[in-house]
């Protein structure tokens, strides 16, 4: 199963992710990034619009 992470640490909170993002998945609350996982469809546009790596889309195991 993939899953859209952010990593906060290195963010930027820039949101150039967010207006990039075709299911609108993502959205900033003062500097805090929040992703909408039942909307994200893990497409990894987001992940090639952010500057230093803070989001990724990887395979997750649910236990």
């Amino acid at each position: 199963m993939k899953k859209l992470v952010h990593d906060r640490s290195i963010c930027l909170a820039c949101a150039g992710c967010v207006g990039i993002c075709p299911q609108m998945a993502l959205d900033m609350y003062g500097l805090d990034l929040q992703i909408d996982h039942e909307k994200c469809i893990k497409c990894g546009i987001c992940t090639r619009a952010c500057p230093v790596g803070a989001l990724r889309v990887l395979e997750v195991n649910d236990a």
